[in-house]
């Protein structure tokens, strides 16, 4: 290819949302109605939980069925008080030796969940003498749950843990069909397809709260709690949905640019699946915005721009200079225009906040991206297929993880917000296992798609060249390494950890998302393969 031939564009097809979110009408009084009984209910749950008592299963169900319901982050501080009182417990007399599979999972789950150390070895005891798990085990539907949901929390050399989510994957998909309980069914039927720790919070909730209402033992109080906790969120989300959209029709990119993405759907699931809680309404609309402003820059390297305007463009990029506009075509001056105005804007929006600071993180992180965005362009044009690690060097930065994960700490606006800049942009484990997670997985769905143009070799290629292997075998090898970045980021999360384990979680929670929105397709590229999630998150409210 020539540096001045254009690549065959693709095949990206169009916004498919139209007005939906910015013709919704805001509801005033029921927004007042909700919050109001919401409240009074936040109380109730409130005693619930200070006044719980008895055995460790009665309160570890209660902060489980809090937390699933997806309204664990009201009471962060007493469910805190209560893990650290068992956790406290359990290094002491190992008390929980006395309790069945379904609590001994629960309790590690949801310790490990919130950073604890919990050993893995807790799980020995049902296992026989030839070191495999008590066949008796398959006999209790709830407890196989319980440890199929732990066993996703695995770090590396927990081999217990491994073995315990391969025997807990087989005879679940061997008994689902025969489940007693229809509610229990589902459940398994969802875990399996969408397991728990690699689930999009928001959306695992909503599942969750339509399991909790079939259930004959619930707590109804705890129930529409929950209902008027996720309805008020999702008119939120809204309303902060349909100001992005405004934004971005006024930069009239789908008219002025019609060969590029216009996802800005999609762009604010990943901003809610990364930093769903309420208070962060600034932190979700800059994610999304610079989701979208790379999104254009994608596109302009990777199926319109020639070489020689790419070079141009990249240039203008490291300078970051509203004045190198003018030596940019028509396309570019658009993308150009979008990634300045974007940034003028957050840095403004932070002031406006009360906050003074330097979003020069940020800039340097999406300067970054650029250049790894040239550097594909480069080999693409060389048909250069580079060794494995050297392509995931390169290939990891443009998952966009480092810049957006980024955005959303600037966002957040906590007082230790430059030292978690700081954190992040040196590279740390857990935004290194969530840019390779979702590189590979990413080119793993896009795989089909784009070699039918030219493309840049993808971590497959690499792998298949270096190695020797067909793709069939290449794919098994990479969802290996992608199980592994799985692994690392369980392992950032315990404590101590080097920043708050909130910002450790806009990296877990990008795996998440990752995970959902390329499980078996490319949902951001083709959102109507994930338009019927994206309905069920952010359009269909629950019956009260």
């Amino acid at each position: 290819m020539s540096s001045a031939s254009r690549p065959i564009a693709a095949g990206y097809g169009p916004d498919i949302w139209g007005d939906k979110f910015t013709s919704i009408p805001r509801h005033f009084e029921l927004w007042e109605a909700y919050s109001k009984e919401r409240d009074t209910l936040k109380n109730e749950v409130r005693r619930m939980l200070v006044s719980a008592e008895g055995e460790w299963t009665e309160k570890l169900i209660l902060i489980n069925t809090i937390e699933r319901l997806g309204v664990g982050y009201h009471f962060s501080e007493e469910i805190e008080d209560m893990l650290a009182e068992m956790q406290n417990a359990h290094e002491t007399s190992e008390s929980y030796k006395k309790y069945d599979l379904f609590t001994t999972a629960l309790f590690f789950r949801i310790l490990r969940q919130h950073g604890y150390k919990v050993t893995s070895e807790i799980f020995n005891k049902y296992k026989e003498i030839d070191g495999k798990f008590n066949e008796a085990v398959t006999r209790d539907p709830e407890g196989l749950l319980s440890l199929y949901d732990a066993a996703h929390l695995r770090t590396h050399g927990e081999a217990v843990l491994d073995e315990a989510l391969d025997f807990t994957t087989y005879h679940l998909k061997c008994i689902m069909e025969s489940l007693d309980s229809d509610s229990l069914a589902k459940q398994v039927k969802h875990a399996l397809e969408q397991p728990l720790h690699k689930g999009i919070t928001r959306m695992e909730a909503k599942h969750f709260i339509l399991y909790y209402e079939e259930n004959p033992l619930r707590n109804d109080v705890l129930l529409k709690f929950a209902k008027l906790d996720f309805n008020l969120l999702q008119m939120l989300y809204k309303q902060e949905l349909s100001q992005v959209q405004s934004w971005w029709a006024d930069i009239d990119v789908e008219s002025k640019l019609p060969q590029f993405r216009s996802r800005v759907v999609e762009a604010y699931v990943w901003a809610v699946a990364n930093i769903f809680e309420p208070h962060y309404a600034l932190a979700r609309i800059m994610f999304t915005k610079m989701a979208l402003a790379l999104s254009v820059s994608d596109d302009l390297y990777d199926a319109y721009g020639t070489m020689d305007e790419l070079n141009t463009y990249t240039k203008a990029i490291e300078r970051f200079d509203a004045d190198c506009i003018k030596g940019l075509p028509g396309y570019s001056k658009i993308c150009y225009s979008t990634c300045v105005k974007f940034f003028r804007e957050f840095d403004e929006e932070i002031v406006k906040q009360g906050s003074y600071y330097d979003v020069s993180y940020c800039k340097e992180a999406f300067k970054t991206t650029v250049l790894a965005y040239h550097q594909e362009a480069v080999w693409r044009e060389k048909n250069y297929v580079p060794p494995l690690k050297e392509y995931l060097m390169n290939g990891s930065i443009t998952s966009c993880a480092c810049p957006l994960g980024l955005s959303s700490i600037l966002g957040m606006g906590h007082a230790d917000t430059i030292g978690a800049c700081k954190w992040a942009a040196k590279g740390p484990k857990a935004v290194l296992s969530a840019e390779k997670m979702s590189r590979i997985i990413n080119d793993i769905m896009g795989y089909e798609e784009e070699h039918s143009r030219p493309h840049v070799a993808t971590s497959i290629d690499c792998y298949m060249k270096e190695y020797g292997v067909s793709k069939e075998e290449a794919v098994v090898k990479l969802y290996e390494m992608i199980e592994d970045t799985w692994k690392d980021i369980n392992e950032e999360c315990l404590r101590p950890t080097t920043v708050g384990r909130h910002y450790i979680n806009i990296f877990l929670n990008w795996m998440r998302v990752s995970d959902v929105t390329y499980k078996n397709r490319d949902g951001y590229t083709h959102p109507d393969t994930m338009k019927d999630e994206i309905e069920f998150l952010l359009m269909d409210p629950i019956p009260i």
